[in-house]
């Protein structure tokens, strides 16, 4: 029997885990479409918004971009395949620009045409987001102090 996304993810949400939904960007500057999205909340059944970064495949604009910003390096983190195996190609997270969204529109978004069923971000991985986020220039403290 598969137990519902709206019994699950409230049950079974933590730090590291991995949802896969489509976000609507509403610029033409980034590509609407489904992504993968790692919960970075400490205690994110009870937090009022879960706080997600979501990885891609254009590692060289996001270099370019934290260039020009003139942001460290360290709010990127890069990650292969090896390290998490879900990947098919390296894919870098932009740990300055942080998905904020409710556990229900979580809820909503899997339903409509997402995916939940994916192993857990390792430690390490965990560790290397947070302290990126941690470091961004462009994330407010009150999200710092719920990671």
């Amino acid at each position: 029997m598969d137990i519902p996304p709206k019994m699950r993810i409230p049950l079974c949400i933590e730090q590291g885990c991995v949802f896969n939904f489509f976000l609507d960007f509403g610029d033409s500057k980034r590509e609407s479409k489904n992504r993968y999205f790692v919960v970075l909340n400490l205690n994110p059944k009870t937090d009022s918004a879960l706080i997600m970064v979501t990885s891609t495949k254009q590692i060289e604009k996001k270099y370019e971009f934290i260039k020009r910003a003139g942001i460290s390096e360290n709010t990127l983190v890069k990650v292969t395949p090896k390290e998490y195996s879900v990947f098919t190609q390296e894919s870098i997270f932009n740990c300055n620009d942080i998905i904020e969204i409710r556990i229900a529109d979580l809820i909503n978004k899997i339903e409509e045409n997402g995916s939940m069923n994916y192993p857990k971000i390792t430690k390490g991985l965990i560790v290397k987001l947070t302290r990126g986020v941690k470091e961004s220039p462009l994330v407010s403290e009150d999200i710092k102090n719920l990671l």
